[in-house]
């Protein structure tokens, strides 16, 4: 029951699911690259393609609001699609300005705001019944993680120039491959836990959420309220799985930007 989606209603989507995709609409769509050795499923594709739909949406709701200068500058005094992306960016901004210049913060800020949403929304998307969690699958968060890697790594070389390559090196020239093996096995591991820290945190909670409402169902004659406290432990777990998030992806950042003596 905790595994079943709105999607299997679909007719053959669960055997296709379990017994893995090999061709949509024609087209081979060959193995898994990260596992070979597994089939690949579509459910955790889909629901992270229905997200972005819906916050690309919900951004259109809310730029609508700054079209005119009157609802631009004068906060709405309800709850609203705008209120929330404003305390959601003000949040991201001002953990991002504490850690780096206002300079590299507001040049960074897009892209940890936008993962931060994404990832929020993937995660929140799965505490509805009928719907799963896309950050609950590895090959979801990898994307994420390889973007941050690519960011920051990027940015440090535009920032520190050949500086930002020396840097792995170390400072002490005869110890000087040790210290770049060691430097280049830090930088693989940072989007590696990246993903793997969202990913398992996501899928457990969701574990421990389904496990109990199949309980809830086979044994209390109430299944309804019984898991109402486990979805309170999932909304917390969302929202801090995002924050580590950003906030690591802000810490490698910043690490990168930052002009060091050589």
């Amino acid at each position: 029951m905790a595994d079943t989606t709105f999607l299997d209603l679909i007719p053959g989507w669960t055997k296709n699911e379990k017994a893995g995709w090999h061709e949509v609409a024609g087209v081979d769509i060959g193995t898994p690259l990260l596992n070979p050795g597994q089939h690949i499923t579509l459910t955790h594709a889909a629901f992270g393609t229905l997200v972005v739909v819906l916050i690309i949406l919900a951004a259109l709701v809310a730029r609508s609001k700054y079209a005119k200068r009157e609802t631009a500058l004068v906060p709405e005094g309800k709850f609203s699609i705008r209120n929330l992306f404003e305390v959601i960016f003000e949040g991201i901004y001002g953990m991002m300005a504490s850690m780096m210049t206002e300079k590299q913060a507001k040049r960074h800020f897009p892209i940890v705001a936008s993962l931060g949403i994404f990832i929020l929304a993937c995660n929140m998307i799965g505490m509805i019944p009928g719907f799963a969690s896309p950050t609950g699958n590895l090959n979801t968060n990898v994307g994420p993680a390889i973007i941050v890697f690519i960011v920051y790594n990027v940015s440090g070389l535009i920032e520190n120039k050949w500086d930002y390559v020396k840097h792995f090196f170390g400072p002490v020239i005869f110890i000087a491959p040790l210290i770049f093996v060691i430097e280049v096995i830090g930088a693989i591991v940072r989007p590696i836990t990246l993903s793997l820290r969202l990913t398992g945190n996501i899928a457990g909670d969701h574990m421990v959420l389904g496990i109990f409402a199949d309980l809830a169902e086979k044994v209390f004659t109430a299944p309804v309220l019984f898991p109402v406290p486990f979805y309170f432990l999932g909304l917390l777990v969302g929202v801090v799985q995002t924050v580590v998030f950003c906030i690591l992806s802000s810490v490698y950042i910043s690490l990168a930007v930052a002009h060091e003596e050589h």
